[in-house]
């Protein structure tokens, strides 16, 4: 029998209560289509009574009045009982996201744990909490100036299915770092982990009002949206969701954290050599399915380079293994549920319809009658004005355009309404550089093919007061967030806890 996780109860105002639900939301694991568990729907009564016991917490509790360091010492209790029960939420995140092993460990479990430790452990310092100004003087004597960061107050935050526990855990710890309060609702497919969270804060001694767990439906998230006394909403999702709460926030003029929709290009260079594109494979544009806003799905390519590619292509696709999430040689698991799957295989008709040419996938693997997988798909000869180049498919399906030009790569690049992340891979390090601050995303990678020049194992200490070992995770260092309509605002790192804050000028004479 399958493991279950089941929650009876929400986790308001630091106590479980199944008061105001309307329902049960039955969770399934995508790769075997078997439930694994429930947790009950919140209704409209108890979406407010969080809300309250949120906004009392911020008003009238210690909370936002405690200093960063003692905020910190109950988030580094909060890190340390999700590193003991690891082992735990890894079997539960795999089971409700259909995450395979290797990114269950950097990205959606153990790493994400990691984030937990480095914003109780840095928040302190890595956030400038005040700056003063030297004193001046005037006509009344010696005059002052200050400018410190407050919390914003009370954060809705609004969380998708792809990533959820990460999600989750970039979301409402930086919030609490900041000193503010929260209500999260995760996703109704995946909404198991954050359960976990819950009881993670409770057995840290949060105290009451300041995380609450609550679960439901489109109209919840309306109401979480709208309502007056939330502050700030942070969201993770669609495009089209994301523009729906803003113009939903706007008329109590809601600070936003709005993190949305890709279709990232990575641009392969003229100096890059056949026999490295012919093993580029297809791997980092089929991680979690296809299921990742910055996943880097338009390939640009120069002409002479295509067959190369195609070639080395064919070979990657035939070694990836696509099945049971828990093997551990599995390389692709499940799309999330059939909506999406249906979702996927409508787009890749698009493709056909429009001229694309099919090099393989494209269809359900013939020896997994259970599960919604999708085989990956790759097409080539595509244009940048194709559905699958334009728009977000959520699924493992890369689309190849060729160029002529560097200038005619770029602009490529930047014909989108999206500007989430990119990538450039070159023979050369400062030419890739150089790409990449013409490429208008938030978050661009640049890759050097060749000999290393450095020894990297050698190097050792950086010097004083570094180490080899500083932390350099997802999530820790750099920043997150989207140029055009991929978003407003910045996740990780101390720039994700400055969202939650508030400026203030204080002078004095």
């Amino acid at each position: 029998m399958s493991d279950r996780w089941d929650y009876d109860n929400m986790f308001i105002d630091g106590a479980w209560t199944a008061d105001d639900t309307v329902g049960v939301i039955k969770v399934i694991d995508p790769a075997t289509e078997e439930a694994i568990g429930s947790v009950p729907e919140a209704g409209l009564k108890a979406t407010r009574a969080a809300i309250a016991a949120a906004r009392r917490a911020f008003d009238d509790g210690p909370w936002p009045r405690t200093s960063p360091r003692d905020r910190a010492k109950v988030l580094r209790r909060f890190a340390a009982i999700l590193d003991e029960r690891h082992n735990f939420l890894k079997k539960l995140v795999m089971a409700e996201s259909g995450s395979v092993g290797f990114l269950a460990d950097i990205i959606q479990v153990r790493g994400t744990i990691d984030i937990a430790e480095w914003i109780a452990e840095a928040m302190e310092l890595a956030v400038r909490w005040t700056e003063v100004s030297p004193p001046a003087g005037g006509p009344t004597g010696m005059a002052g100036h200050v400018v410190v960061r407050e919390p914003v107050g009370v954060v809705a935050a609004i969380t998708p299915f792809n990533f959820p526990f990460f999600l989750n855990i970039v979301k409402v710890l930086p919030a609490l770092a900041a000193g503010c309060t929260v209500v999260l609702k995760p996703h109704q497919w995946t909404p198991l982990d954050a359960f976990e969270i819950a009881k993670a804060a409770q057995d840290a001694d949060l105290p009451p009002g300041v995380l609450n767990v609550i679960a439901g439906g489109p109209e919840v998230g309306a109401e979480m949206t709208t309502h007056p006394l939330v502050d700030m909403v942070t969201f993770t999702g669609s495009t089209t969701t994301g523009r729906a709460i803003m113009a939903a926030a706007a008329p109590t003029v809601k600070r936003l954290q709005l993190e949305l929709g890709g279709k990232s290009a990575s641009i392969v260079l003229d100096d890059v050599p056949e026999d490295h594109v012919a093993n580029m494979g297809i791997i980092t544009s089929m991680i979690h399915a296809g299921q990742g806003c910055a996943i880097q799905t338009r390939m640009l390519l120069p002409e002479h380079l295509l067959d190369a590619y195609v070639d080395g292509a064919k070979r990657s696709a035939s070694s990836l293994k696509v099945g049971d999430p828990r093997e551990s040689d599995t390389l692709i698991g499940p799309l999330i549920r059939e909506r999406q799957r249906a979702r996927v295989e409508a787009y890749v008709q698009s493709g056909l319809d429009e001229g694309a040419e099919l090099v393989f996938g494209g269809k359900r693997p013939a020896h997994l009658a259970k599960g919604f997988f999708y085989e990956p798909t790759l097409f080539v000869n595509a244009r940048n004005d194709m559905r699958i180049a334009r728009e977000e498919i959520f699924g493992p399906v890369l689309t190849v355009i060729t160029y002529k030009t560097e200038e005619e790569a770029i602009r490529i690049a930047n014909d989108s309404i999206y500007g989430l992340g990119g990538g450039v891979i070159t023979g050369n390090t400062a030419r890739g550089f150089n790409v990449a601050r013409q490429i208008r995303a938030g978050n661009v990678s640049v890759q050097t093919v060749g000999p290393p020049t450095v020894n990297v194992e050698a190097l050792g200490s950086s010097g004083p007061g570094w180490s080899a070992d500083q932390p350099n995770g997802v999530g820790i260092t750099g920043v997150f967030g989207g140029f055009k309509q991929s978003g407003i605002g910045r996740e990780w790192g101390h720039h994700g806890i400055e969202e939650f804050t508030e400026l203030k000028s204080i002078a004095w004479s």
